[in-house]
């Protein structure tokens, strides 16, 4: 198990797993046919984002409709025989805050067919690591309420319950808990 920085060479595990269903919540939408074929065609374009280190990619689309400002960032694949998911890392420069539209710095997300094996644990743990390396001294995660699983992968990786709270009504006003992971 590993992350990985996606690539066109291993993009085809990736495209097996969005045709079986997987949805990257980190991006915000189903990924329909037509996503698919629009992805495959300029698959570059699209892995372009995934390092955006100074947020210079178009803005983010809410799902109310509002634009706002992409957040530098850094997304890898996590691989275990190929494509298990992914894991992203977001922040503002000079600034441990976040902005109203993003909840976390990190987000992930492991494939159906690949959970309980440890991926998520062993995924935000190494980011945590990334983190750390960039000077951040903390880093904050951010599961509903009723994702047993994933706060049990935050505590693994020494999260703290900060804090229960509602989320706003462009991300469906769920009762979620927030966890602060100190690097």
């Amino acid at each position: 198990m590993e992350l990985i920085t996606p690539s066109v060479e291993i993009s085809e595990s990736f495209f097996e797993a969005l045709e079986k269903g997987y949805v990257d919540k980190s991006r915000g939408k189903i990924t329909t046919d037509k996503d698919i074929n629009i992805i495959k065609n300029d698959f570059s374009a699209f892995v372009r984002t995934f390092d955006d280190l100074e947020a210079s990619a178009d803005l983010i689309a809410l799902p109310n409709g509002d634009k706002v400002e992409r957040l530098p960032s850094i997304t890898r694949w996590i691989w275990d025989e190929g494509f298990s998911g992914s894991i992203s890392l977001r922040w503002q420069k000079g600034t441990t805050d976040l902005p109203y539209y993003c909840l976390g710095h990190i987000g992930y997300e492991v494939v159906e067919w690949k959970r309980d094996k440890g991926l998520a644990t062993f995924a935000l743990k190494s980011m945590c690591e990334t983190a750390q390396s960039m000077k951040m001294p903390f880093v904050e995660v951010v599961t509903d309420i009723e994702n047993k699983k994933s706060q049990r992968v935050i505590e693994k990786s020494n999260g703290r319950l900060i804090e229960t709270f509602t989320k706003p009504k462009h991300l469906d006003q769920t009762l979620s808990n927030r966890y602060r992971i100190f690097l």
